[in-house]
C-alpha cells in the first residue's frame, strides 16, 4: 500500500506536464561541442574519473585494481585473481559504499559488501567515484543514500544510436595459468534500437609463490587460489529521440573459487570453496516532458545464490556449509524540474524488497528474513555565475519480517546532505567547496540473523562527513596543455558503529553497537597533460592520501586513539604515461605505510609498509576494417612481498598480454 501511494504521487505530480508537452519542432537539432572543466574540479563535492581510456594504464584487470589509484580509498583485497575485493572510502567502512551498475543499484542485502574483483574492466568505459552523492538531480533516491558513490558505466550499456556496428574480440594470458577470452558485438538495428552483448570466460589456477613465514623464508606457492567465471552481458537501447530513452539489460555471472587461507602455524594449505551465481535484470525509461521537465523511471530484479563449504571443519559433522538465496525487488520513479537557468529540483521515490533464504544442511531454525525499503528524496541545485549549491533531504522508511525468531526493529529516518562551491575570482580558475552529509547504513541480515551471531537489536550505523576543498583547473598553462589539482580536508565521525566480537571462544561471536570512530584526513590528487612535442603526449598523475582513523569506542581499552585496523596514515599513487605515435608506455608506483591488523597494535600484528612498480607497454595499429592493440605488462617489477590483510601474501612479480581486435563497420556515403 506504501508504495501504491508513493508512485501515485509521483504520477500525480508529473501528469499536467505529460498532458501539455509540446511535440518536438520539425527542425532538425543542432549539436554544440565546446570543451569545459572536468567535472572532478567544478563539483561542489569530490568526484575522481577513470575513463574509457585510462583503465589500460593502470595495468588493472577488474574495478577493483583500478580504484587503488583514487585518493582516499583502501581496496581490502585477499590477495591473487580470485581473491575477495572490497572497498572502503575515506575508512568508513565497504557497507557505506554503494555501487551503481549503469544507474542502477547494486543490492546485498545479506553482507552489505560488493566483492569488485569480479567486475572485470573489458565492458567498463567509466569509473566515476564521487564522495557524497550524485552530481545529476535525476538520480534515484537510493543513489542519495550512501556516505559514498562508485558509479560503473558499462561499453555494452552505452547504448549511443551514433555507434556503428562493431564486434571486438580479447583475449588476454599471463602469469599463474591466467588466461581470459573476451567478446563484445554491438549491432545497429536501425536509427532507434541498438542492441550489445558483452562476455567474457575467466581461468587462472593462481598458484604465485611466496616468502615463507616461518621456514626461513623459502619459497613457498599459493595453494587453493583458484578461480573459474564466466559473465554475459546483454543490452537493448531503445531511443525515440534525444529526449525520450529506453534501455535494457540482462546480466549473468557464475563463478567457482578457492579461498585462500591465512599462513599460519606452517600450515600454508586451504581447501575452502565458494560458488556464486548472480543474475537480474533492469530496465529504465528516460523522458523529457518539456523543456523544463524530466522523468526516470528505473526497475529491476535480482537472483542471487551463493555456496560456501569448508570440508576441514571441527565439528561434529567434520564440515561447514552455507548455501543462502537472495532476491530483490526493486522500482524507482523520479522527476526533476527547471525553475530556471539557475534552479532546479527533483523528487525521487524508491521501493526494494530483500529475502534471504538458506537452504544447505545447517539451515535449521534460520530467521528467512524478508525486508521491505521505502526511500523518498528531494534534492536542489542553484548554479548563478560562479556559485553552487546543492542538497538533498532524504527519507527512508525500513520494516522487516522473518518466520522463525525475533524480529529486527522497523526503523525510519531523515537525512541530509549540503554542498556549496564559489569560484572567488573570475579570472582565476580556482574554487573551493565545502559539504556536509549525515547518513546510515542499516544492519545487514548477516548482522542480525546469522546462526549464532546475529543480534536483532541493532541499531544502524551512522556517520557525519564535513569535507573542505580547492581545485584548480588550467588549460594552455606554460608548458601544459592541461593541468588540475585538487586538495579535500575532511573529518568523518561515526557512532554505533556495528562491531563483532568473540564470546566464550572464536567460534562464538556477539555483534553489537558498540563503536565509536573518529576520522580526519587529507586527499591530494594532481593531473597534466603536457603539450605535445615531436609527436610525443605526456600525461601524469599523483594521488596522495593521508588518514588518522582513531577507535575512541572505550577510554578503559588499550585500543582507544588507536589507528583502525588496515588503514594506513600515508598511502598514494603516481602514474606516467608516454605515448608516441602508435606506442604508449606507462610506468604506475602504489604504496602505503604501514598499518596493523585486529587486535593490539604490536610487533606480531603489524604490516609493513610496500610500494610496488608496475610497466606496460602497448602498439596500436590500425587496418582497412579492424584496429589491432598489443599489451604487454610486468606487475610488482622489483619482486616485493607484501600483504594488504596480514597472513595473506599478494602476488611477486607476474606479467600478462593481451591483444585486442575491433572490427567496425565501413561507412556509407
Amino acid at each position: 500500500m506504501k508504495l501504491f501511494c508513493i508512485y501515485c504521487f509521483v504520477l500525480l505530480a508529473i501528469l499536467p506536464n505529460l498532458c501539455s508537452a509540446q511535440k518536438h519542432d520539425t527542425l532538425s537539432n543542432i549539436k554544440v561541442f565546446a570543451k569545459k572543466n572536468s567535472v572532478s574540479s567544478t563539483s561542489p563535492t569530490p568526484v575522481q574519473i577513470l575513463n574509457t581510456v585510462d583503465p589500460s594504464k593502470t595495468n588493472s584487470i577488474s574495478v577493483a585494481d583500478a580504484l587503488k589509484h583514487f585518493a582516499g580509498v583502501f581496496v581490502k583485497d585477499f590477495g591473487g585473481v580470485g581473491g575477495l575485493k572490497t572497498v572502503s572510502v575515506r575508512s568508513l567502512g565497504a557497507n557505506h559504499t554503494g555501487i551503481l551498475y549503469d544507474g542502477i543499484a547494486l543490492g546485498n542485502a545479506q553482507a552489505g559488501q560488493i566483492d569488485l574483483g569480479k567486475f572485470s574492466l573489458d565492458n567498463i568505459s567509466e569509473i566515476v567515484l564521487h564522495n557524497s552523492g550524485p552530481s545529476d538531480l535525476l538520480s534515484t533516491a537510493k543513489a542519495f543514500s550512501y556516505a559514498s558513490l562508485l558509479t560503473l558505466k558499462t561499453i555494452s550499456g552505452d547504448n549511443n544510436i551514433d555507434t556503428t556496428n562493431a564486434i571486438s574480440l580479447k583475449i588476454q594470458s599471463g602469469s599463474f595459468g591466467y588466461i581470459s577470452p573476451s567478446l563484445a558485438i554491438q549491432k545497429k538495428i536501425n536509427n532507434r534500437i541498438i542492441v550489445s552483448l558483452s562476455a567474457q570466460y575467466q581461468n587462472a589456477v593462481s598458484d604465485y609463490p611466496f616468502i615463507s613465514y616461518e621456514n626461513n623464508k623459502s619459497r613457498l606457492r599459493r595453494n587453493n587460489s583458484g578461480i573459474s567465471s564466466f559473465r554475459m552481458e546483454t543490452d537493448i537501447g531503445f531511443q525515440v529521440n534525444e529526449h525520450n530513452k529506453i534501455n535494457f539489460k540482462s546480466y549473468l555471472y557464475n563463478s567457482k573459487r578457492g579461498l585462500p587461507g591465512a599462513i599460519v602455524f606452517f600450515n600454508p594449505i586451504s581447501n575452502q570453496q565458494l560458488d556464486e551465481k548472480e543474475m537480474f535484470v533492469q530496465g529504465s525509461w528516460q523522458k523529457s516532458l518539456s523543456l523544463k521537465s524530466e522523468i526516470l523511471f528505473s526497475g529491476k530484479y535480482e537472483q542471487d545464490l551463493s555456496y560456501y563449504l569448508d570440508p576441514s571443519y571441527p565439528n561434529n559433522y567434520g564440515r561447514l556449509e552455507n548455501e543462502f538465496h537472495q532476491k530483490e525487488i526493486y522500482l524507482s520513479g523520479v522527476y526533476s524540474y527547471k525553475f530556471s537557468n539557475n534552479l532546479k529540483m527533483s523528487f525521487a521515490a524508491d521501493a526494494f524488497n530483500n529475502k534471504l533464504t538458506r537452504t544447505d544442511f545447517f539451515a535449521k531454525n534460520f530467521a528467512t528474513p524478508t525486508r521491505n525499503s521505502f526511500l523518498n528524496n528531494i534534492a536542489i541545485q542553484f548554479k548563478k555565475n560562479r556559485f553552487e549549491f546543492t542538497g538533498n533531504l532524504l527519507y527512508t522508511i525500513i520494516d522487516e519480517k522473518v518466520k522463525t525468531g525475533e524480529t529486527a526493529n522497523s526503523f525510519n529516518r531523515f537525512s541530509n546532505g549540503l554542498a556549496f562551491s564559489i569560484q572567488p575570482f573570475k579570472t582565476v580558475p580556482f574554487r573551493t567547496r565545502i559539504f556536509y552529509k549525515n547518513i546510515f547504513r542499516a544492519p545487514t541480515f548477516n548482522d542480525l540473523y546469522y546462526t549464532n551471531v546475529g543480534n536483532t537489536k541493532l541499531s544502524p550505523e551512522f556517520a557525519d562527513q564535513y569535507n573542505i576543498g580547492f581545485t584548480y583547473e588550467k588549460n594552455q598553462l606554460l608548458i601544459f596543455k592541461r593541468c588540475w589539482i585538487t586538495i579535500d580536508a575532511y573529518y568523518n565521525e561515526v557512532r554505533d558503529k556495528i562491531l563483532a566480537a568473540p564470546r566464550q571462544n572464536l567460534f562464538q561471536w556477539s555483534v553489537q553497537n558498540i563503536g565509536k570512530v573518529k576520522i580526519k584526513g587529507i586527499d591530494i590528487a594532481h593531473h597534466t597533460v603536457l603539450k605535445d612535442w615531436k609527436n610525443i603526449q605526456v600525461n601524469t598523475d599523483i594521488t596522495y592520501t593521508f588518514q588518522q582513523a582513531l577507535d575512541v569506542t572505550n577510554a578503559a581499552s588499550p585500543l582507544y586513539k588507536t589507528q583502525l585496523s588496515y588503514t594506513p596514515k600515508h598511502s598514494g599513487s603516481a602514474s606516467l604515461s608516454v605515448q608516441h605515435k602508435k606506442i604508449l608506455l606507462n610506468y604506475n608506483i602504489l604504496f602505503s605505510s604501514y598499518r596493523y591488523k585486529q587486535g593490539d597494535q604490536v610487533y606480531q600484528n603489524l604490516l609493513q609498509p610496500f610500494t610496488t612498480n608496475d610497466f606496460s607497454v602497448s602498439y596500436f595499429t590500425k587496418k582497412k576494417y579492424a584496429d589491432f592493440k598489443f599489451m604487454f605488462e610486468a606487475n610488482n617489477i622489483f619482486n616485493t612481498q607484501y600483504e594488504i590483510i596480514k597472513y595473506y601474501p599478494m602476488p611477486l612479480s607476474n606479467y600478462r598480454l593481451t591483444l585486442n581486435i575491433s572490427f567496425k563497420q565501413k561507412k556509407t556515403k
